[in-house]
């Protein structure tokens, strides 16, 4: 009779269970001497038998079933099969006599033994591989909620095999630093971080280019400021941060304004991306027609429509011309300009309240970990609602992860509040410079000018509903209009004090 002998390890990385093999192999051989089994061809397999699908494994059934050997020699049972699939063809193979005998080195298999004991076998093989898995999973879960990444490192960071945690790596870790501070300034594309990485040596598998989707991942991975990704859900990491949340926010919004490159247009339309549809919620584009008159000359008119991409709403908005839109858009940036006579006093009260700082960022301190608090009991109550099956997974996780988005942000500025408390000063300056410009904005012809004094007044809050462009401002703009408003110029003083 002839034997075919065959050995199996879970794993194809070489480094692994390597002295697995070679002791099943050594075993196995003095077995077959032992018992004078004439072995015609070894098989070596390194792959999981969880699964059917094993190439060397499926093979050697093949040649079995051709007649090439009669026989199996094996460590155990369990080496041949893990799953019902190759576990019932190895007992049917056995049984209608295809397979005469498997020897493992404590017991033999002939077909007319009793089936009850190898089923017994393979299922409890089965069972162990099934319970494997569930337990595995079960403790990356929990090491996920203990803030430890159960995975391979991103760029800039390195597994330490010793603690089983992650760690800074010193050189890529300020290529992934510079690579975020370089795309949020907006100077920079995709393809010019594919050119930093390859620079520093910093290549793919096989020592090609990193892509420029690999860059994205990277651009959007919130593991670089303290959280991480992991089965669906978002943890709060206990590795070191390589960035802050507000440098990851600033890239990304880059980045998600930049979307897809789109091909340039021979007349750009300057106020696309910048309004939304009232009646459906779609976006606003811009359309150019053509008017041929009977003497020959032609003209073009740019006229600004929704996209009508929602299908299910029949969307009743209808287009508007450019220099009506553009006259809207400029009434709307000198609604919340400050006036003249606002500047000087309103830029007094700020150094006042700069030598304040402290006891000011104190206060905001409390405020912000009152959030802080909020915020958490926000994510017990919605952790309640989801075990309670009141929401979908879906929508726990996509809530769930916004909270910790905000939590994390708050939570910096705190930190950034406490390290320099008149650090609120330079950005309240950069507004007063803002809002001080507006008029002189509104009555020039930049229209890119104009689309970015509006995104800072209104954000992504502004509309079109029946051919009006309308917007919900954002602090404090909304504070400087209402002022505006309330009260008259001559009345400063009292609105200061207030």
């Amino acid at each position: 009779m002839k034997y075919f002998l065959y050995t199996r390890k879970s794993t194809d990385v070489e480094d692994k269970q390597v002295l697995s093999i070679e002791a099943q192999l050594s075993e196995l051989r003095a077995l077959a001497r032992k018992n004078e089994l004439a072995i015609v061809e070894e098989f070596v397999e390194k792959k999981s038998a969880k699964i059917p699908g094993r190439a060397i494994f499926n093979d050697m059934m093949s040649r079995i079933e051709r007649g090439e050997a009669q026989g199996i020699i094996c460590w155990k049972i369990d080496r041949l099969a893990r799953n019902p699939v190759d576990g019932g063809q190895v007992q049917w193979f056995l049984q209608q006599g295809v397979i005469r005998h498997i020897q493992t080195h404590d017991r033999s298999h002939y077909p007319n033994d009793n089936v009850l004991m190898m089923s017994v076998e393979l299922g409890m093989a089965n069972e162990y591989i099934r319970q494997l898995s569930a337990n595995t999973a079960r403790g990356l879960r929990q090491k996920a909620r203990q803030g430890i990444y159960p995975g391979l490192a991103p760029i800039g960071y390195i597994n330490d095999p010793t603690t089983k945690t992650i760690r800074v790596h010193k050189k890529n870790a300020k290529l992934v630093r510079e690579m975020f501070e370089r795309y949020a300034s907006g100077s920079v594309t995709l393809d010019n971080l594919v050119t930093l990485l390859e620079d520093a040596g910093v290549m793919s598998k096989g020592n090609r280019r990193v892509h420029i989707s690999r860059i994205s991942f990277i651009l959007q991975n919130p593991f670089y400021y303290g959280h991480f990704r992991y089965a669906s859900e978002v943890y709060e990491g206990t590795h070191e941060p390589l960035i802050s949340k507000a440098l990851y926010d600033k890239a990304n919004a880059v980045l998600r304004g930049r979307g897809r490159t789109l091909a340039v247009k021979d007349d750009p339309a300057p106020y696309c991306d910048l309004l939304r549809c009232s009646f459906c919620g779609m976006g606003i584009t811009a359309e150019v027609k053509e008017k041929h008159q009977k003497n020959g000359n032609v003209h073009h008119y740019t006229y600004y429509r929704c996209t009508r991409k929602n299908k299910s709403v029949k969307c009743k908005e209808v287009p508007v011309r450019s220099e009506l839109l553009d006259a809207q858009l400029s009434a709307l940036i000198v609604d919340y300009a400050m006036p003249h006579e606002w500047i000087s006093p309103f830029s007094t009260l700020l150094e006042t309240e700069a030598a304040n700082a402290s006891k000011t960022a104190a206060e905001t301190v409390r405020e912000l970990r009152d959030k802080v608090f909020d915020i958490s009991r926000q994510i017990t109550r919605l952790t309640d609602l989801y075990v309670a099956e009141d929401i979908d997974r879906e929508d726990y996780l996509s809530r769930r992860r916004a909270l910790i988005s905000e939590r994390r942000t708050i939570e910096e500025n705190i930190v950034r509040l406490e390290r320099a408390p008149a650090a609120w000063v330079e950005p309240v300056r950069s507004w007063i410079k803002d809002a001080s410009t507006l008029e002189k904005t509104a009555e020039a012809e930049d229209l890119l000018l104009k689309k970015s004094s509006l995104q800072k007044i209104f954000g992504l809050n502004l509309s079109l509903h029946a051919r009006e462009a309308r917007g919900t401002p954002i602090s404090p703009y909304a504070a400087l209009r209402a002022a505006k408003i309330s009260a008259p110029k001559n009345q400063l003083g009292l609105i200061l004090e207030h």
